[in-house]
């Protein structure tokens, strides 16, 4: 859909007063899908901090992947059930930051909903990925941990703390090798 150039000025200028996609949308008088559209077109990112974590995170993934010799390749669309392609293998990357009880929290939720409510969809992590990648954030300079899981047995909610029950995955970059072979 084709938007005016006064449109396009409402979303430039709403966008840097620091409003949210659905808020630039109302103001401009157009749709979400629009203001993702041409908010991407202007190299604008957004102010959304949880997509912001989640782009962050993928960029930690995809650092320390190649930091470690693995190949890394972005995925081919937005719409892909993963976010990374290293040695191969389709990852989704994740990231929480550390909560005040010292735990991570990442929801692997089976149902989303779209932006606004407007249907559900299935997300089978399974289908979509081999290995999720979660990246713990520390909310100081402190560098993240990277936990890796296999996607045939993921728990729909994983909490993480250090030295608990998923320390094993912690750091577990072999799981990526490219002679690595996900079992169930």
């Amino acid at each position: 859909m084709a938007i005016t150039a006064l449109q396009v000025q409402q979303i430039k200028d709403a966008h840097t007063a620091g409003m949210l996609d659905p808020a630039i949308a109302q103001h401009a008088g157009v749709s979400l899908a629009t203001v993702k559209r041409y908010r991407d077109r202007l190299g604008l990112t957004t102010h959304c901090v949880t997509a912001q974590r989640g782009k962050l995170g993928e960029q930690l993934v995809a650092a320390e992947a190649a930091r470690r010799g693995l190949t890394v390749d972005w995925h081919a669309r937005e719409r892909d059930g993963h976010d990374l392609l290293i040695s191969g293998q389709r990852v989704d990357a994740k990231a929480a930051m550390q909560l005040t009880d010292g735990l991570w929290r990442f929801r692997m939720h089976r149902m989303r909903e779209s932006l606004f409510g407007q249907y559900a969809y299935r997300k089978n992590y399974a289908e979509d990925c081999e290995v999720i990648a979660l990246v713990a954030l520390y909310p100081d300079e402190t560098p993240p941990d990277f936990y890796l899981l296999s996607s045939l047995t993921l728990p729909e909610d994983i909490r993480i703390r250090r030295g608990g029950p998923f320390e094993p995955a912690r750091e577990d970059w072999g799981l990526l090798a490219p002679t690595a072979t996900i079992q169930a």
